[in-house]
Parts: C-alpha cells; sequence; structure tokens
C-alpha cells in the first residue's frame, strides 16, 4: 500500500544535500524516520513525498527498519531510536507536481495510476 508523507521546510535542505551526495556516490539509500508503520506497508511500496504543498515524486520501499537509530553519513545528525523507512535512490521518480498541503505523519495514497506522470528520475534536478 503506497503512503504519503510531508518533508518539512526545515528539513528541505537537509535533503537536497543528501540527494546530491548520493548522486556523487553513485548511488544509496534514503531514510523516513516514521512513527506508526501502516501495517499494509511492504518492500515495492511507493512513499510519495509532499513538499512546499505538492507532490513532486516518490522512491519505492527496500525494507522497514523497526527500533533502530543511526547516524546520517551526509548530515552527521544522530537520528534517535524508532522505525525508519529504507528507499533505494536509484528508485526515487520526479513527477508532475499534484498539488497537496503538507502534513504530519503519513496517509495512505489515494492515486491514481493515470494520477502520476513521471518527469524524472533520481539523476535529474528537481523539475
Amino acid at each position: 500500500m503506497d503512503i504519503v508523507v510531508t518533508t518539512p521546510k526545515s528539513a528541505s535542505s537537509d535533503a537536497a544535500q543528501e540527494a546530491e551526495n548520493v548522486k556523487k556516490a553513485g548511488g544509496g539509500s534514503y531514510y523516513r524516520r516514521i512513527g506508526t508503520i501502516p501495517k499494509d506497508l511492504q518492500a515495492g511500496d511507493k512513499v510519495f513525498y509532499v513538499e512546499d504543498g505538492f507532490v513532486r515524486g516518490y522512491a519505492v520501499v527496500q525494507c522497514v527498519l523497526i527500533d533502530t537509530r543511526f547516524i546520517c553519513s551526509t548530515t552527521g545528525k544522530r537520528w534517535p531510536q524508532g522505525n525508519y523507512l529504507v528507499m533505494s535512490a536509484v528508485s526515487w521518480r520526479w513527477i508532475k507536481p499534484i498539488e497537496m498541503k503538507g502534513f504530519q505523519g503519513w496517509r495512505y495514497s489515494k492515486f491514481k495510476p493515470e494520477d502520476i506522470a513521471v518527469v524524472g528520475n533520481w539523476l535529474d534536478s528537481k523539475p
């Protein structure tokens, strides 16, 4: 089951820097801390991201890490113990923006395949 999350404005610059570092490294993973894990979420599902009032892209879930902690190799930030979604950077797809207000937590996606127009991949700049 696909979900939607919001990248807070306060985290946007870190997310952009992480994406650039992953590009330079030729690949890697994105991590998303999530409180309660959606019961239907599994590897292969999409995580759509809202940023600045629009859904701008998605990545595909590789796995879920439960009750773990780590240090981000890009920002040096020490992430607290919690649940994290792991997504391969090469799975990232930019989409034609879809208007949506940001929110806390996550929501199940209600997008239909015809709603999603892919306009780029992980190596492309934000459209």
